[in-house]
């Protein structure tokens, strides 16, 4: 190590142009790194979707859902298998464990589907496999609104999708809102009854005419001739002039017996901004994709494609979260300056002018290095990066603080620059690589995080060892070369022992030398007094901090089977309350009216529609922890609904804080017991918004055949089908590509609207070879509920509850005490209750905090103990960990914050391998005075004095890079500002807490 620090000393302005290569280096990675709001980690969740138009639910889940099951749920490394069955829909949904092979379970999944499609109906379209993963998560959403024609609107929608999808770096822009085109042939009852036509002849004179012909060609011997029939309709006309039936003369055609039409499917959803139809077009980005140079395309994109369209049409940019990027960018870069502000206020107080500006070279140096390594190895600049960025800017000065003072007080006594700066660098070379290795080594452990969380926070401990281990470099090599050229050794002082010079530091050694058992009492006294006074006052345990949302989204839920013109006037009821409340800024709705989009977006299959609020600058409204319990209270108590209203999640976790999962195959006993259990998490008080998944029974007509008596009739099952299909949703008949379309359309053949009834399905006649027969002949008509929606987790039949924590409680206790509840209840022995969603991410993430703790705790002990060799010595040094988990509690309890799971884990572990590095500095100084013959009691005095500027200094700068962070203060340097709780920190405020609390005590 010396002979590597000389050697660099030795070539002095190679060392500095490296370092101005560094910066340079590190400027332009900085520039041009990809960034992003949250990290791209990869989702361990697979979806497996089957279609089959019109069968029931029940139908659906024994005839689509079970045979994947059965074919997937045996797939090595499966954590969970989630199934939904609708109207017509099937998903199952595979989770699998932390550190799966993603390319290995696809490849699971597609075989065990592969051999599950024998098992399915012919007529299931499907399995399709879909992929969870970031890039489905929209960056910004662009919405059009606007009192114009719902196809213009439709037009407009589809252009700016295309035009949208041609920007680099977007992936896809999905187009929601919007209805497929549909050529319609509306059957005339009376025109067909009049002429004997039966709709099969219809159907099949229709399919028969638009079919593609492949006749082949001639070879001639000189060439080859192509011979092609033009079988297929290219517009409406063509429908229109198809012969149905020809008698001698008389042509009858598709037009004389029934309408056709350019229609669009019937409506499942409506949606509105503040209030006017809407269209949106989520816009994904690719992997990789700067996300603000990407939205800034868009939007101008969007501005120019606009420019000619009519002033009625709204535009509307939502969900940007290029914004929350550029607020998080400034924030570093003004923490940035803060911090290098900080450092040099201090030690200018305590070293000079000089030594501040040298200890400050560490700060760009190690953190422009650190960016351009995590910039090599394909990271993306994302929050997490950014915060532990700025996490990073109090320690990257530790070890140039230690080299620095001791270079000036080497040039005190009357070395050169050049050799003062020399033997300071080399003689503090163990203890800081020492102090640095252990900080590294506590952060080393965070690396193999599994789970989601994991993934999501693996970029902090990266990043930190990065910049780290570059501040290192900086400490030993560039800082002190940096001192060699600037400035004058002054004359030579006289020189003094420390330890003989009045002052405070001296006072408190010798007392507290000459009394160590009362000190070491009265520390193990303080230390308990902490915990005790934390398990009185303390606010308990969560998983992620709380912050203040800029969004939040309301749930409505609604009985009675609703249709979706019924919905989406309930839908608006509780739009009227949102639009204009003070801190709303824009309100998005959307009805629901398909049990199908209900099951597919996760959703209750009572829910009728959601509505997503925005909410104004955070600094001109109130918390929005207040707006939603104002919005609560507006619409708590509408008639006929239930309202639940949830911030935007942060963190990793998507799920609520809150999921019971009754399970049973006896549904009776299901349906009780999820009643049960509703009403005690009703009684407790402190969940509020509590959903309940349970399906809600729809009416539903079953069509009884006696097959037998229809076979003498000579009706099948597929007959009858179509025949009801016809009043229903359709008969499909093929499909064709207009001038106006860019994808093929499908032809329907169904009744006019007036005559889709019960009526006309009761009187319903089917043809037979002995003529026209009504269905009531064979098929017996029973009406009856049947579930609109069923779930299983496992391959049981499951009834989810879900809920939030009231404010003032903690998601631990109110569990504790449900937990305890429904053990007292007498439930029947085939159900079971387990508890799901953030309390599974909890367990997890807390088993592998305290196993990292552990391993941290071993690897810090064994670099200490091979650097000092003693086991007191190590034991001594980490005695500061102690000191810190105590120091963690009192901060908290200080912001009253509650401890999270993570951040303050995270913190706790940070701490392990920060605070020794003072320990390792007293104890290496006093090792060495004990080398030069001194008693120990004067070694101790010495080293104390030698190191309290170093050991107080690398504290402070530490705490003051992190106090902004804790108080929730944000200095914009640049807009000449500053203001408190800005929502782009707060997420991080319980991690700066704890590391600048442990760092105090």
């Amino acid at each position: 190590m010396n002979s590597f620090i000389a050697a660099s000393f030795s070539r002095v302005r190679t060392m500095i142009l490296v370092l101005v290569m560094l910066l340079m280096a590190g400027t332009w990675a900085y520039i041009t790194i990809p960034k992003e709001s949250m990290p791209e980690i990869d989702i361990p969740i697979f979806i497996v979707n089957t279609t089959y138009s019109g069968v029931s639910a029940e139908d659906a889940s024994q005839l689509l859902a079970e045979p994947i099951e059965r074919r997937v749920n045996s797939i090595e490394g499966l954590r969970r298998m989630d199934t939904k069955a609708a109207e017509g829909f099937a998903s199952v949904t595979l989770e699998f464990r932390a550190g799966f092979d993603h390319d290995s379970a696809l490849q699971s999944i597609r075989d065990e589907v592969d051999n599950a499609k024998a098992d399915l109906p012919s007529g299931a379209d499907g399995p399709f496999i879909r992929e969870i993963d970031m890039s489905m998560f929209p960056i910004l959403t662009v919405a059009l609104s606007g009192q114009v024609p719902e196809r213009e609107l439709i037009r407009l929608g589809r252009q700016l999708q295309t035009e949208i999808e041609t920007v680099p770096g977007v992936l896809q822009g999905d187009l929601t809102g919007d209805r497929l085109d549909l050529l319609e042939i509306l059957i005339d009852p009376i025109a067909m009854e009049t002429y004997q036509i039966s709709p099969g002849q219809l159907v099949q004179a229709v399919q028969a005419n638009n079919q593609l012909i492949a006749v082949g060609s001639f070879d001639t011997g000189a060439g080859r001739i192509g011979v092609s029939i033009p079988g297929t309709v290219v517009d409406i006309a063509d429908i229109m002039s198809i012969p149905v039936l020809v008698d001698g003369p008389t042509v009858l055609r598709v037009q004389d017996l029934a309408e056709v039409r350019q229609s669009f499917e019937d409506p499942v959803s409506f949606a509105r901004i503040d209030g006017q139809p809407a269209l949106s077009i989520d816009v994904r980005k690719s992997s990789g994709a700067n996300i603000i140079d990407t939205v800034d395309l868009v939007r101008a994109k969007v501005n120019e494609v606009s420019a000619e369209w009519s002033d009625l049409v709204t535009l509307t940019f939502m969900n940007d979260q290029s914004t929350e990027m550029k607020d998080l960018l400034s924030d570093l870069q003004n923490n940035v300056i803060a911090a290098v502000l900080m450092v040099m206020l201090t030690t200018v107080l305590f070293l000079g002018v000089r030594a501040s500006f040298l200890v400050a070279i560490a700060i760009p140096g190690a953190f422009l290095s650190g960016i351009l390594i995590i910039w090599a190895f394909g990271f993306t600049l994302n929050v997490v990066v950014l915060f532990a960025l700025i996490l990073v800017v109090g320690m990257l000065v530790d070890g140039a603080i230690v080299v620095v003072e001791l270079g000036e007080r080497l040039i005190q006594q009357g070395y050169d620059n050049h050799t003062a700066f020399l033997k300071a660098a080399q003689r503090v070379a163990w203890p800081i690589t020492s102090g640095t290795v252990t900080t590294l080594a506590v952060f080393f452990p965070l690396l193999f995080w599994p789970g989601m969380a994991g993934q999501f926070m693996f970029y902090l401990p990266a990043t930190m060892i990065a910049t780290l281990l570059m501040s290192l470099f900086m400490a030993l090599i560039f800082v002190p070369i940096t001192g060699t050229l600037i400035g004058k050794a002054p004359e030579k002082l006289p020189e003094e022992s420390p330890e003989d010079v009045p002052s405070a530091i001296n006072r408190v050694s010798d007392f507290a030398i000459k009394r160590p058992g009362f000190m070491l009492g009265s520390a193990i006294l303080a230390i308990l007094m902490v915990f005790y006074a934390y398990g009185i006052f303390g606010r308990g345990v969560d998983f992620f901090p709380a912050t203040d949302a800029e969004r939040a989204q309301i749930q409505i839920q609604a009985d009675g089977n609703l249709s979706v013109q019924e919905a989406d006037r309930l839908v608006q009821v509780v739009e009227s309350y949102v639009i204009g409340q003070a801190g709303v800024e824009r309100v998005y709705a959307r009805t629901i009216g398909s049990v199908q989009e209900r099951t597919r977006s996760n959703l209750p299959s009572d829910v009728i529609g959601m509505i997503q609020i925005e909410f104004t600058n955070w600094r001109t409204r109130e918390r929005s922890p207040v707006i939603i319990d104002r919005l609560r209270g507006l619409t708590e108590n509408l008639p006929g609904m239930t309202i639940q209203i949830e911030a935007a999640a942060a963190g990793p976790g998507a799920s609520r804080p809150v999921q019971v999962e009754v399970r049973s195959n006896n549904r009776v006993a299901l349906n009780t017991v999820a009643a049960q259990v509703e009403e005690m998490m009703r009684e407790q008080g402190n969940f509020v918004d509590i959903g309940n998944d349970t399906p809600r029974p729809s009416p539903e007509i079953r069509l009884v055949v006696d097959r037998e008596e229809a076979a003498r009739y000579g009706v099948d099952m597929d007959t009858l089908g179509t025949a009801v299909r016809l009043l229903t949703t359709g008969v499909t008949l093929g499909n064709y590509l207009p001038d106006f379309a860019d994808e093929e359309i499908d032809i329907t053949l169904r009744y006019p609207p007036e005559q889709r009834n019960f009526e006309n399905l009761n009187n319903l006649r089917v043809t037979t070879p002995s003529g026209q027969m009504p269905v009531s002949n064979f098929v017996q008509m029973i009406v009856g509920p049947a579930p609109a929606a069923i779930t299983r987790i496992g391959g049981v039949e499951t009834q989810t509850l879900s809920a939030d924590i009231a404010p003032g409680t903690t998601l631990d206790a109110e569990l504790n005490r449900l937990q305890a509840a429904i053990a007292a209840a007498d439930f029947p022995p085939e159900v079971t209750v387990a508890f799901a969603g953030e309390i599974e991410d909890q367990q997890e993430a807390m088993t592998f905090l305290i196993g990292a703790f552990i391993v941290a705790i071993m690897l810090t002990f064994t670099i200490l103990l091979t650097q000092m060799n003693s086991f007191f010595q190590t034991a001594l040094i980490m005695s500061a960990i102690i000191f810190s988990v105590a120091g963690v509690f009192l901060g908290l309890m200080v912001r009253q914050e509650a401890f999270s799971i993570v951040m303050g884990g995270i913190g706790m572990i940070a701490l392990a391998g920060v605070v020794v590095n003072n320990n390792i500095v007293l104890i290496d100084a006093y090792n060495e005075h004990i080398a030069a013959g001194r008693h120990p009691d004067k070694a101790a005095r010495r080293a104390a004095a030698e190191r309290f500027r170093p050991v107080i200094l690398t504290a402070i700068t530490t705490i003051a890079g992190l106090m902004p962070m804790v108080m929730g203060l944000t200095i914009d340097f640049g807009g000449r500002d500053m203001f408190l709780g800005a929502p782009s920190g707060q997420f991080w405020i319980q991690l700066a807490t704890s590391i600048a609390g442990g760092l105090l005590t």
